[in-house]
């Protein structure tokens, strides 16, 4: 009764509150992103990093979007959030993956053995950055509460980004949906025009962007997806120059209302197939088949989620790892034909598998496949959750629970 009120008008309002937080840390700490700085610490002189926090409520249903300026979202950290915040409240925790923050590898708990040019885990620094979030989501649940009385959505084509392995096709387009006064920007391309010779922090593109429009910002299926640099010599300025053309080219396109609808969460468990190195693996770092096998099983995560944030005909899909563009099709097609005619595949969210890629491209090997933990299966449990979580997102009172684990 309550959801066919909500759809009539008279249901509980849409309400949504904000809050930005500075996660710049106040001394120098290892750099992710690129092995070649070989734990390098960042320099003086970069810009300030953000976890950017968008809460909507609806009636008994609360969930904090955060926008994380990080390279992964490890699933320790995921969970060291959730404590120390209600229990009540869901959490859909995404990076944005620049390669110019701290190696989010210390805040890994799993990461307690040494490899090359990786981070190891640091207590410490995972406990900060943990109470730095939970901050920002606790204070935007205290903000002034803003009404939703419609959505806009605004899409555009833009020839910004570009395939990097062998039979990629991006989608070009780019989305901006607009809850009263906050902004979501939606986009898929890897954060790396700043390369492995830059040692400051910086945001890359959608940290400019978050900055130029107010926005937080999700990325979408960057598997095998590179952004096109505005200019080939622009070092750190092409992250401005990207946001600058970006946002000219998107607001070019007019937004279209969409009825809010009903605020849905739920999050569904992925049936992972054991660890495994890609058959690449081995060869490619130089170590004995036995050794790969080892430090697979204990790097990968053995649990995973799918993470289902509706509003209305808006779906956001957060994909705990980098899927690839064709994956990312698939996934959006599958909530297109339940209903969802604006559904959103984002990257990073509350948790990390690495790559993950359909099984011909998984047999194809190379970069991405070696970083594929799980084999070539993977991209079918995430077709086969997704599904399974649909119909359960439908189900009345599952919505705001899911995420304590009685999803099941």
């Amino acid at each position: 009764m309550t959801v066919a009120l909500a759809l009539l008008g008279l249901g509980p309002a849409l309400i949504v509150r904000a809050s930005v937080q500075d996660v710049t840390p106040p001394e120098p700490l290892p750099l992710g992103g690129y092995t070649e700085r070989q734990r390098a610490p960042f320099e003086p002189g970069g810009e300030r990093l953000y976890a950017r926090t968008i809460v909507l409520e609806q009636g008994s249903v609360r969930v904090a979007l955060v926008s994380f300026e990080a390279l992964t979202i490890p699933e320790s950290l995921r969970d060291a959030v959730r404590a120390r915040l209600p229990k009540d409240v869901g959490l859909f925790l995404a990076a944005t993956h620049t390669h110019c923050a701290p190696d989010s590898q210390m805040l890994n708990s799993r990461m307690t053995f040494s490899i090359p040019g990786i981070a190891t885990y640091d207590r410490r620094w995972a406990a900060w950055y943990a109470e730095r979030i939970a901050d920002g989501v606790l204070r935007a649940l205290r903000a002034e509460g803003h009404p939703v009385e419609s959505l806009r959505v605004r899409r555009g084509a833009l020839a910004m980004n570009r395939g990097r392995r062998e039979g990629a096709q991006p989608d070009p387009i780019a989305t901006e949906v607009s809850l009263g006064p906050v902004r979501i920007v939606h986009y898929a391309a890897h954060p790396t025009l700043l390369g492995q010779d830059v040692h400051t922090l910086n945001g890359d593109w959608p940290g400019d962007i978050a900055k130029r429009l107010g926005a937080s910002v999700l990325v979408g299926p960057i598997g095998d997806v590179s952004p096109v640099p505005p200019s080939p010599d622009g070092g750190v300025e092409n992250p401005r120059l990207y946001g600058e053309m970006f946002s000219q080219s998107l607001l070019k396109h007019r937004a279209r209302p969409v009825a809010p609808g009903t605020l849905r969460w739920h999050e569904e468990p992925i049936r992972l197939d054991s660890p495994r190195p890609h058959p690449e693996f081995a060869v490619s770092n130089g170590i004995p088949e036995t050794l790969a096998q080892s430090l697979v099983d204990r790097f990968a995560p053995k649990q995973a989620t799918l993470s289902l944030l509706a509003v209305g005909s808006v779906l956001f899909v957060g994909v705990p790892g980098e899927p690839t563009a064709q994956l990312g099709r698939t996934l959006q097609w599958q909530a297109r034909e339940r209903g969802f005619p604006q559904a959103l595949v984002v990257s990073i969210t509350n948790g990390w598998l690495g790559y993950v890629l359909t099984a011909p491209d998984y047999g194809r090997g190379g970069y991405e496949a070696r970083l594929a933990f799980h084999g070539p299966g993977t991209a079918a449990r995430l077709e086969e959750a997704l599904v399974r979580g649909l119909k359960r997102l439908d189900q009345p009172g599952r919505v705001a629970r899911s995420w304590l684990g009685h999803s099941r």
